[in-house]
């Protein structure tokens, strides 16, 4: 019996066929066929993009075996639905600049206080609600429903419109505490319940698959439907995230760290920090997002500033160029200092647009490998200005499961004991989202534990702990890296 997870990203979507056992089977990635720089995302772009995913999983196995679909995404986007379940325009990814005139007012007229007790954030443009309000406003006809990503995928899968409670909170709409649409935020803002999908238990069973698609794509009818989550959750799953002060850190183009706690911060700096709490799997406990979106971004940039040179150093040295830089990358600290914000400072705790990026402490002798290195502290430290202000509101780490492309890299998961202080457990599967998607389609067709199911499926690699003597010397890199911080963002 198999479980398929689909997981959808803001540059592509990919599915993951995995048997009852964790074994991985199969495996699609598509990237959208967009123009560089592209802020919106055509439904039907979308769609054919998932289904050919799909597709290509269902070819390298035995279809009739598939016993659930779960679809999961990253969150705030959405699909605007007519009365005739047709899309209306594009998808308004998060990170667009879209007009926020209404939103603004909005947030005047109800005050973010208001916000901060009912949906646990601090309300920013890059919600859900912005471009809600946006829609209304420029659709050439009435809004039916606003699905979000995951949700339209499950709604073209099954006919039934349904989210779960991970990415209704990033809607600006949902009561935390309540766990359901919150009646005062839809009444002083305009939108209708009715506009709004129905809220369940992340990794419900929405419906099973509809016949047509069952006899196209070679599925049993009774394929369970099943409505994953936010992107960060599903991932934190199939991470091991299991208990309170377990998180998990996922390093990609941005990085985030997702953290396990049991009770709701009481400190108000917590939510004026921009950490949101989301509530986890169906317990009582929750996450938050901890997030920085200069991260495997930036070392991109250092990649492809001197990608000529690296590009034959790393030729005459028979390996690919990260495994190159990794393998020359010094085993101690560096004698420079990197602010990382070459996109700005976004994220959290806080968000500065015209925030930019340092290298201080050049010199003639600096090479390439301690510049790389530098550049891995640099985000590390700001991951750890973050982790303080985590501490401000109680939530701390134990352990930090490491996932993504960073978690690749032997040197930066080393920094990254030193300098958070806390043990590095890198994840062993590369699919981590999907898996905790497939994961989820499991537990809700079979009815069982999410987090019995999820044990089989979580490998490890070698662990790294702190080197007590890095860790004196980044205690005091950290405090000349904050000064430089508040000196570039007043």
């Amino acid at each position: 019996m198999y479980s398929l997870g689909i997981d959808i990203g803001g540059t592509g979507c990919k599915c993951v066929a995995f048997d009852y056992d964790g074994k991985l089977l199969a495996r699609s990635y598509r990237e959208y066929n967009l123009s560089s720089g592209t802020t919106t995302l055509p439904p039907q772009i979308l769609k054919e993009s998932v289904f050919f995913v799909l597709s290509e999983c269902l070819k390298a196995i035995d279809a009739k075996e598939v016993r659930a679909i779960t679809v999961s995404s990253f969150g705030e986007s959405f699909v605007a639905l007519s009365e005739n379940g047709e899309p209306i325009g594009d998808i308004l990814l998060y990170f667009g600049n879209h007009d926020t005139t209404s939103f603004t007012q909005v947030v005047d007229k109800i005050g973010k206080d208001t916000f901060v007790k009912i949906a646990k954030i601090l309300p920013d443009p890059s919600f859900s609600l912005a471009n809600m309000l946006y829609t209304k406003e420029m659709a050439d006809k009435p809004v039916w429903k606003f699905l979000f990503v995951a949700s339209y995928i499950t709604y073209v899968l099954s006919g039934k419109t349904t989210t779960d409670i991970s990415l209704a909170c990033r809607s600006l709409l949902f009561d935390v505490e309540k766990r359901a649409w919150s009646e005062e935020l839809l009444q002083k803002t305009g939108i209708s319940v009715d506009e709004l999908p129905d809220v369940v238990q992340t990794g419900s069973v929405v419906g099973n698959i509809l016949p047509e698609l069952a006899t196209q794509l070679g599925l049993s009818a009774d394929t369970a439907i099943v409505i994953g989550g936010h992107d960060q959750i599903v991932n934190a799953l199939g991470a091991g995230v299991l208990n309170p002060g377990d998180a998990v850190d996922t390093s990609g183009t941005c990085e985030c760290i997702t953290p396990l706690f049991s009770k709701l911060p009481e400190n108000p700096d917590f939510h004026n920090n921009h950490f949101a709490c989301v509530p986890y799997l169906g317990t009582k406990d929750y996450v938050t997002y901890a997030y920085n979106i200069s991260a495997g971004s930036v070392v991109r940039w250092f990649r492809d500033c001197f990608h000529d040179a690296l590009c034959e150093q790393a030729k005459q040295a028979g390996k690919q160029m990260y495994a190159y830089l990794d393998d020359t990358c010094p085993d101690t600290p560096s004698n420079l200092m990197v602010l990382p914000f070459l996109q700005g400072m976004g994220g959290t705790p806080e968000v500065d647009p015209a925030a930019t990026g340092l290298i201080a402490g050049l010199t003639t002798g600096t090479r390439l490998p301690e510049l790389y290195r530098a550049v891995l502290e640099g985000i590390t430290f700001e991951m750890r200005y973050n982790q303080e202000k985590l501490g401000d509101g109680g939530i701390t780490f134990n352990r930090l499961f490491a996932c993504g492309g960073g978690a690749k890299s032997a040197p930066w998961l080393q920094i990254k004991a030193d300098i958070l202080g806390c043990e590095i457990i890198p994840v062993s599967a590369d699919e981590t989202g999907a898996m905790g998607s497939a994961i989820l389609g499991i537990a809700a067709k079979e009815q069982r534990s999410v987090f019995d199911v999820a044990r089989p499926f979580l490998q490890y690699g070698k662990s790294y702990l702190p080197n007590s003597k890095n860790k004196e010397l980044y205690d005091k890199k950290y405090e000349i890296y904050c000064s430089l911080r508040k000196f570039y963002h007043k």
